[in-house]
This record gives C-alpha cells, structure tokens and sequence, in this order.
C-alpha cells in the first residue's frame, strides 16, 4: 500500500512555508492542473480534474491556521477529508449545471 502524501507534498513547498510561499505555489500548480485547460482529451481533463481536487484540497488545509495545525498534527487524515469535500463539492456542482441546463433547455 502506498503512502499519502501530505498537503505540503502536494504543493511542493516545505512544511515551514508562509501564506505567501503557498499561495504562489497553489497558483502555479492550480494554472497547470486546471480541467479547462485539458478540454480537448476527456480522459486527461478527467486526470487533471482529480489532481486539481488534490491541489486545491491541499491549499485549503494550509492555507487555514486551525486546518494547518490540524494537519500537522495528522497529515493524511485531515487532507483526505478535504479532498473528499472537495469532490462533493464538484459533484453538486456538475449536477447543479447539470439540472440548470436541462431546465433551460425546457424552457
């Protein structure tokens, strides 16, 4: 079994990093790892999609000084939890525009 990476792998940055250090590093693999950029091949958007989740997921636990002392003190399970409310998140979202979409087109 592998191990899970903690939010500061995820970002590449140390685990002393500031606000601004993570924040630049959130920016720079956010821009690369953003689903609208991999529109053309549905498998990679799907990829992409995941790895964004993952990214943006890390920065919210960091970024929030309670979440970050949090997740120093247990890395993978405080991550894991964001990552999960990060795909629900997305899910409601989808079907939200999903539903929107489809009312739309009723009317």
């Amino acid at each position: 079994m592998s191990r899970k990476k903690s939010a500061y792998e995820v970002l590449g940055i140390a685990s002393g990093a500031d606000d601004a250090e993570i924040r630049q590093a959130y920016r720079r693999l956010a821009g690369r790892a953003h689903p609208d950029r991999h529109d053309a091949d549905a498998d990679a958007s799907a990829d992409a999609h995941e790895r964004f989740l993952e990214i943006k997921a890390a920065y919210e636990v960091l970024i929030d000084p309670v979440r970050r002392t949090a997740h120093d003190e247990d890395p993978e399970g405080v991550l894991a939890a964001e990552q999960y409310r990060e795909r629900r998140r997305a899910q409601i979202r989808r079907r939200r525009n999903r539903l929107r979409k489809l009312y739309d087109d009723r009317t």
